[in-house]
């Protein structure tokens, strides 16, 4: 057992949360290591500065903590949104306040435990955004089975009759009706793609390749309109892929991008190891690391309202657009053991970011 004067310290610095004390006047006096990982900087540069610069957003954090050290109140899962140095985006995070009681000098500062919340956060939306795939993909498959049959009889009996025709006008009502088929066809099939059960066929695969054979297509497509930036680390390892399905994700991804860019503008894509924290542990020394390709336009961006239905099947603010492009995307990486994550705001442009495993496990 470690000594009593170092047991308290240890403590601190195993803990994986940040803890902050803190002065009535919201001025941070010491944190522990997890604070330097959590907002990206060092104690020395932290220590001194004011609290709302790590909560620039809530007021009322400030408020609490004078009313902790003045009365003794604790506050408890205060939800609010932190901020690293260096990034814009704002990471959720929830908030403890406790009196800081060193004695019989009593209260003089606040005890400030704060965790990240960014993982759970994302495990939940990535489990809502699942079941509505999976709920959606067997309502898919009853439907697609009952509507494909009578859809092969109705198209093969207007291709009889436009046969037999003579009268050239009616001959294209019948093409139109043969149109209008195939494309149902075509939905059907994506349909039956959401409740398929098709697991990729995993080889190793050069990342970098699928996404310049990609951009071949897109940059035709994009007439000079749209500047095409490509950021690769070289040093990034070939991964365990299924080619045709990630080469299906990232040409829905990058038309995306081109789509949004209908006055022209800019798509950014980079390549990278993700560069956020794991733990080891004595049974794993060797942490699971994915890599990150990230697509940035420097479009209109989404609002908050739609980013929330994004991966809901059938969803779109497209004219022509079916809103399965991004449901059967996630379920593609989602089968790589991979994720998806999209960062917008209105007015700033659109971040959409793969992870993927370096190993399958």
């Amino acid at each position: 057992m470690t000594g009593n004067s170092t047991f308290a310290p240890n403590i601190l610095a195993s803990l994986i949360d940040s803890i902050l004390l803190v002065s009535p006047e919201g001025i941070i006096k010491q944190g522990n290591f997890a604070t330097e990982e959590m907002f990206r900087q060092s104690q020395d540069a932290f220590c001194g500065k004011s609290i709302t610069e790590f909560f620039p957003n809530h007021p009322e954090i400030e408020m609490k903590i004078k009313e902790t050290c003045q009365d003794g109140t604790s506050f408890r899962d205060i939800e609010c949104f932190g901020r690293r140095k260096n990034e814009h985006v704002p990471f959720p995070a929830s908030l403890t306040i406790a009196p800081y009681l060193p004695g019989e000098q009593g209260i003089q500062w606040a005890v400030l435990h704060i965790r990240d919340r960014s993982l759970v956060q994302e495990l939940e939306e990535t489990s809502r955004q699942i079941d509505q795939i999976s709920r959606m993909g067997v309502l898919s498959l009853g439907m697609a089975h009952e509507i494909k049959n009578p859809l092969v009889a109705i198209s093969g009996s207007a291709q009889l009759l436009k046969s037999r025709l003579e009268d050239e006008e009616h001959k294209e009502y019948l093409d139109i009706v043969i149109k209008e088929v195939d494309r149902i066809n075509r939905m059907m099939s994506r349909m039956l793609s959401l409740a398929e059960r098709n697991p990729p066929n995993l080889e190793p695969i050069n990342i970098h390749r699928i996404l310049e054979e990609i951009l071949i297509l897109e940059k035709d497509q994009a007439k000079n309109k749209i500047e095409f930036i490509q950021c690769y680390d070289p040093s990034l390892p070939q991964i365990p892929g299924d080619e045709d399905q990630l080469k299906q994700v990232f040409l829905n991804l990058i038309r995306n991008a081109r789509e949004a860019l209908q006055d022209g503008g800019k798509i950014k894509l980079t390549t990278r190891f993700r560069s956020d924290y794991t733990v080891k542990t004595k049974n794993n020394p060797s942490p699971h690391q994915d890599i990150v390709v990230e697509i940035a336009d420097d479009g209109v961006g989404i609002p908050e309202e739609h980013l929330k239905t994004l991966f809901v099947p059938f969803q779109t603010t497209k004219s022509k657009g079916s809103g399965l492009g991004l449901p059967i995307s996630l379920k593609i990486v989602e089968n790589h053991h991979g994720n998806i994550k999209v960062i917008s705001s209105k007015g700033e442009g659109t971040q959409v970011q793969v992870f993927l495993p370096i190993q399958q496990v």
